[in-house]
């Protein structure tokens, strides 16, 4: 095991890949020049070498001055004081708290918390942490103990979505475990996805095209480091105290070298917002962001970014997370709190010393974790995970963790893609039995991407074949949906002042009953949509809901529940339009009936 400083710096072996590349032009000028020259917190870095791995860790001895990343006592006092500040916090409660924080940091400064050696913490970065098996976590940490005798080791704010397995393993190994707040995270499938959030995103991604703004790649705008740094610290340096301070050489470097890439709005030759972002572990994660503070709101121009940020991720099958702050805001976008933690090993340490940080993780376990806990419900609602307390066991709170989410959608995709194959040599009945379910998890798609949108013009290329074919053998009067949507809705049953559109519309392609739903769901009053068509023996299903009879509290997804069980099927969606399958056509009539008792029940009208 070796520890390289900045006199042996020549001789690290990075390696010739993108990752060592990355790591040799990230890391080595804070080895080199030391973090000032970057960043305004004081700490020194170095380099272990042990395995052929090569781990950053950053030696502080008491910069209490220092932003919440590099110092423990800015973290759970600084920190929580300016946000008592921020927000006006008074009254008894606030004197109560404020005592409590003060007396938690005179009692972390006597234990000197701040002396400490943070192990795999890469500045700004996240996610980066090596996958050390529990022998190299002993060895790391024995020789970490014997150079830094005086020093607490810690693994910073590990990510319980990401990290897990890492954080059982430190926890084998003798390291205490203290909550260190939450982030939030979207994970690319299988992520529920609520109306709300379905509308936030559609309006959301028209905002940056609708005010004039251009988004381009930040390394095809030559000398635009001033700006972004003019527009990073106006939002985050000014608005908030504790922020760590980056410097113009930071900026300069990371486009020049490409250890973060950046996406800025440009209106008139003018930057007014930009973020930068990093790839790793499949998760896109995002440091630095910045928009024109001046602009009026109604631009839109953070929304806008956040939504941009969002579907790159998206869009590339990978888990974005941003971050804590604006927790409303970002929950509204379908984002979820998970909680990380930070590992620390103080057995080489006098009694005197791990009293401190028994204290700290006292405080931070049984008081923040429940504080947490209740602030995020406030706002996610019950379904939050993994606030409960500190776990015996760790597992991702999000499901699948962000890697094991990006392989299933990966094979998901791939399967689609195989069975549009497959069934594109097909005719007749067969080419219908298989287009049914492809047709049923294609239009369910929670957060239609590229690549979905490019499956589903397959898909429909298919459907217009089939359907060619079978208008030559038996030629009928075409009729549009438009036209469609204007009969059906003339016949519609009536409960109350609802319009229940329950119709079995025979072999109708899947394109002609969605473009009939969306004509459907233009109609202004309140009204329901539970169209079928059947393939041979399988049932196409679809079900939709205007927003009026949304507001009463009926959506697509419980009518779906309600109808496909009389025909042996299932489906879903999103709460305007879901879709679903069945195998038995001789209950359709039951599965619009069943529609009828569902709308009879839940609005108390009569047809």
């Amino acid at each position: 095991m070796i520890l390289y400083d900045e006199s042996t710096l020549a001789r690290i072996p990075w390696p010739e890949t993108p990752e060592g590349r990355f790591a040799r032009d990230y890391l080595g000028p804070l080895v080199r020049d030391g973090s000032t020259a970057l960043v305004s917190d004081r700490t020194t870095y170095r380099i272990i070498g042990m395995d052929g791995l090569l781990i950053p860790v950053a030696i502080n001895d008491a910069e209490h001055d220092n932003s919440p990343l590099f110092s423990t006592y800015a973290r759970y006092v600084t920190a929580q004081l300016a946000m008592m500040d921020a927000r006006k916090w008074g009254g008894a409660s606030g004197f109560a708290i404020r005592r409590v924080l003060e007396g938690l940091g005179l009692a972390l400064k006597a234990a000197r918390i701040d002396r400490c050696v943070y192990v795999d913490h890469w500045l700004v970065l996240r996610n980066l942490n090596a996958r050390l098996t529990a022998d190299q976590v002993r060895r790391l940490t024995a020789f970490l103990a014997e150079r830094f005798p005086g020093h607490a080791i810690l693994f910073p704010s590990v990510n319980t979505a990401t990290h897990s397995p890492l954080l059982n393993t430190l926890r084998q190994e003798g390291y205490g475990l203290v909550y260190a707040f939450h982030t939030r995270m979207l994970l690319p499938f299988k992520a529920e996805v609520s109306r709300q959030v379905r509308e936030n995103h559609r309006r959301d991604a028209r905002l940056l095209e609708a005010a004039g703004y251009q988004l381009l790649d930040g390394a095809d705008v030559p000398g635009c480091a001033p700006r972004l740094l003019e527009l990073y610290r106006a939002l985050n340096e000014e608005k908030y105290s504790t922020n760590m301070r980056i410097t113009q050489a930071f900026f300069e470097s990371a486009l020049r070298d490409r250890t973060m890439r950046f996406r800025v709005a440009v209106k008139d030759g003018r930057i007014d917002g930009f973020y930068a972002f990093t790839v790793n572990e499949d998760v896109v994660f995002s440091p630095w962001f910045g928009y024109e503070m001046s602009l009026p709101q109604e631009v839109g121009l953070y929304r806008g970014l956040v939504y941009q940020l969002m579907q790159e991720a998206l869009e590339h099958g990978l888990t974005i997370e941003l971050g804590a702050g604006a927790d409303e805001f970002k929950s509204r976008r379908g984002d979820k709190p998970v909680p990380r933690y930070t590992a620390v090993h103080t057995g080489h340490l006098p009694a005197w010393r791990r009293a401190g940080w028994r204290l700290l993780q006292r405080f931070a376990n049984e008081a923040l974790l429940p504080s947490s806990r209740s602030y995020l419900r406030s706002i996610d609602g019950d379904g939050v995970v993994g606030f409960d307390g500190v776990p015996e066991v760790f597992t991702p709170p999000t499901g699948p963790s962000p890697r094991e989410a990006a392989d299933a959608l990966r094979q998901e995709l791939t399967a689609l893609e195989r069975a549009l194959e497959d069934a594109s040599t097909l005719e007749g009945e067969a080419l219908v039995r298989a287009l049914t379910p492809l047709s049923e998890k294609l239009h369910n798609w929670p957060q239609p991407t590229r690549r979905v949108m490019e499956l589903r013009g397959r898909l429909e290329a298919l459907e217009q074949r089939q359907r060619r074919k079978v208008s030559a053998k038996a030629p009928a009067s075409a009729v549009s949906a438009t036209e469609e949507a204007q009969r059906l809705l003339a016949g519609a049953a009536r409960l109350g002042d609802t319009a229940l559109v329950a119709h079995n519309l025979r072999d109708a392609s899947s394109k002609h009953l969605k473009d009939v739903v969306e004509c459907l769901k233009q109609h202004a009053g309140s009204a329901a949509v539970v169209l079928a068509a059947t393939r041979g023996e399988k049932v196409v299903l679809v079900t939709a809901a205007t927003q009026a009879l949304l507001q009463r509290g009926v959506d697509a997804g419980q009518l779906m529940a309600r109808v496909a069980p009389a025909v042996d099927g299932k489906g879903g969606g999103a709460p305007e339009v879901a879709w679903g399958g069945g195998s038995r056509p001789d209950g359709i009539d039951a599965a619009l009936e069943a529609a009828r008792r569902y709308l009879d029940e839940r609005l108390g009208g009569k047809a």
